[in-house]
């Protein structure tokens, strides 16, 4: 539907008495404040939808007398032909006061206003008449398509709403197809949404993280459970106590050697078993305390390389963030660039310099103030051009030199990367390589004390007997069995302490299981997070595809990682809101002209305060375009 204003009277509308304008492609009304510019566009709104242009039913449209008083028994009247796909329509609406007699009664009362409906000189009830409009246009999309601010006027909810019908849905698999990292997700998301998966995965996530916590204090506890003792050294005890006893025993047939002398040969064989067992804990010790060294370097490394490719990972996302605002700065500066040549090509139009009623060059002083207003705008156009240039390459500069930065820190956490990998496996490798348990038998050490044993226990083996020294070798078993019976005593603590470090290496395993299943939540997390961020970001595409100059802001990022719903109308990255007056005109045709083209649907467009654009700001319109401008004359002038 392309819908045109060809002409329009007005009639005792508001401050209007009587007004007949011929409209164009493009026709500019000017005046001073309160000459009636925007009662015009209240008389067109009111004549189609019964509203002010604002919107507003409730709003005065009888003149007032200058006591401020309604002037009574006047016939308001608004009448307008339109042009509707190349077919005239003439619509006539008119107001007039209803005055009653009542019986009894030599005066007349007002007992409201009767509304009469035209179109095409034949008179319509209110009911079809408001039919034949409607089936014309529909009044929500000609108030956006008619007004620059109608849509930013709106509330946010309600612009992101339009915006939102514009485009089609964007589906979870429109999502997976952009992008390999998210195909994991194709299958589940079939079943459940991202958040009641981010739901999930945050629960999963909480209660991981609070086992996580308790791990350590049942680890202590359980750890509390081992009895403090050297088995090692026990287990050696055993053996000598078992050895000597063994020895007494067989002495017992045969004593034949002094007590004293025997006593002193047993001593000096438990003696040397001892050394023999200290030998050996002080070799396994060192091998303990050497494995636990590499174990911590391997741990080191470990954590390190994560630290490695977390940092690697963000810095690839603040590189692609930092590529994206360039190439937009970049893709601004050659709009400017262009709009400079255009601005600086522009010649004076000759119509200008001609008077608007007779057509006759103006004279020579005017001319010369025409052309110097003229070279006035041109060049504050250029100056404006050129510091918005100077900020988009001071932006490019900035961005190319952050970008080569990052690029070099990425290099650096790409190497850190694989040096701590090296780090990790040569000490896994070194921790490898080393034995279970020490062997000391073959050390010269071992095989001194085991040799002066071995002597020993000759020696005593080749003692004679006695009854006294048999009743001796009797007391001494007696005394070993003791001292045996209570090694094995403190023995019966190592099968405890193996169910102990059993349960400790279990929690231990559950640690580690725990912070690799944190890992693997926190993954998931991140990734249905940049899955979410794609789908936003699709979407804005979309919707933004739509304009030429302007972009919406549809999501907005929260404190805590995750995004709101908003709709903010951006240009080249400044709020609507921040806009200077001319510039959210510029904004509004432009949202006009993407909804003209979604929609199929032209109709005039009202530009109220247009002295706050410059006209050569302006882009073509599809539509028809009235310019209403304040200016200094008195009276209203319209100019095609």
């Amino acid at each position: 539907m392309n819908l045109r204003l060809k002409k329009i009277s007005i009639g005792n509308f508001k401050g209007i008495t009587q007004l007949v304008i011929d409209f164009h492609k493009r026709t500019t009304i000017s005046g001073q404040n309160a000459t009636g510019k925007t009662t015009i566009m209240d008389a067109f709104t009111w004549l189609l939808f019964n509203k002010d242009s604002e919107g507003k039913s409730d709003f005065n449209i009888r003149p007032n007398n200058r006591q401020g008083e309604p002037i009574d028994n006047l016939v308001i009247k608004v009448s307008a032909v339109l042009e509707a796909d190349g077919k005239d329509i003439l619509l006539c609406k008119k107001q007039e006061q209803n005055w009653v007699k009542k019986k009894g009664s030599e005066v007349s009362q007002l007992q409201g206003n009767i509304n009469k409906y035209e179109i095409n000189e034949i008179p319509k009830a209110e009911k079809d008449y408001k039919a034949y409009i409607d089936d014309l246009m529909n009044e929500e999309l000609f108030k956006l398509i008619t007004s620059p601010q109608a849509f930013t006027s709106l509330k946010w909810k309600d612009q992101r709403m339009i915006l939102l019908k514009l485009v089609s849905e964007v589906t979870d698999q429109d999502v997976i197809s952009t992008n390999q990292k998210f195909f994991p997700l194709s299958e589940i998301l079939k079943e459940f949404s991202v958040d009641d998966l981010t739901a999930k995965a945050k629960k999963a996530l909480k209660e991981l993280n609070n086992r996580q916590a308790e791990l350590p204090a049942r680890i202590d506890e359980a750890s509390k459970g081992l009895v403090q003792a050297d088995f090692a050294e026990c287990e050696n005890q055993k053996a000598n106590l078992e050895k000597q006893i063994n020895n007494l025993t067989e002495q017992e047939s045969s004593a034949s050697r002094a007590s004293e002398v025997l006593t002193q040969i047993n001593n000096a064989i438990m003696q040397k078993q001892f050394d023999l067992g200290d030998l050996k804990r002080k070799a396994n010790e060192k091998l303990m305390d050497q494995r636990r060294e590499i174990q911590r370097r391997i741990d080191d490394a470990g954590y390190s390389f994560s630290d490695a490719i977390r940092e690697y990972e963000k810095t690839e996302r603040d590189i692609k963030q930092k590529q994206e605002l360039l190439e937009s700065n970049r893709s601004y500066r050659e709009v400017l660039l262009k709009n400079y040549e255009e601005v600086k090509t522009m010649q004076v139009n000759e119509d200008t310099l001609c008077c608007p009623m007779c057509k006759q060059m103006l004279p020579p002083e005017q001319r010369e103030t025409k052309l110097e207003e003229f070279q006035s705008n041109k060049q504050k156009s250029l100056s404006e051009i050129v510091k918005n240039g100077k900020q988009v390459a001071a932006n490019i500069e900035a961005f190319e030199k952050e970008i080569t930065a990052l690029k070099e820190k990425l290099e650096t956490f790409k190497a850190d990367k694989v040096e701590q990998n090296k780090r990790k496996t040569a000490a896994m490798e070194e921790l490898a390589a080393l034995p279970q348990q020490v062997e000391v038998s073959d050390s010269p050490e071992y095989q001194s004390i085991s040799a002066e044993i071995e002597k020993l226990e000759k020696q005593a083996r080749e003692m004679g007997t006695g009854s006294g020294y048999l009743n001796q070798l009797r007391q001494k078993k007696q005394d070993l069995v003791t001292q045996l019976d209570r090694v094995k005593s403190t023995l019966t603590g190592k099968e405890n302490n193996e169910r102990v470090q059993t349960r400790v290496s279990e929690l231990q395993q559950e640690q580690r299981t725990t912070s690799q299943l944190i890992a693997d939540q926190e993954k998931e997390l991140f990734l249905l997070e940049e899955f979410t961020k794609a789908k936003m970001d699709l979407l804005s595409s979309r919707i933004n595809s739509k304009f030429k100059l302007v972009n919406f802001r549809l999501f907005e990022n929260q404190i805590n990682g995750g995004y709101k719903e908003t709709c903010e109308c951006m240009v080249n990255g400044v709020p609507f809101s921040s806009l200077n007056a001319g510039h959210r005109v510029v904004a509004g045709l432009d949202i006009i002209t993407a909804l003209q083209e979604i929609y199929g649907v032209t109709a005039p467009i009202f530009i109220d305060n247009a002295e706050s654009v410059n006209d050569f700001n302006i882009p073509d319109m599809e539509g028809q375009l009235i310019l209403l401008k304040v200016s200094e004359n008195s009276t209203l002038e319209v100019e095609a």
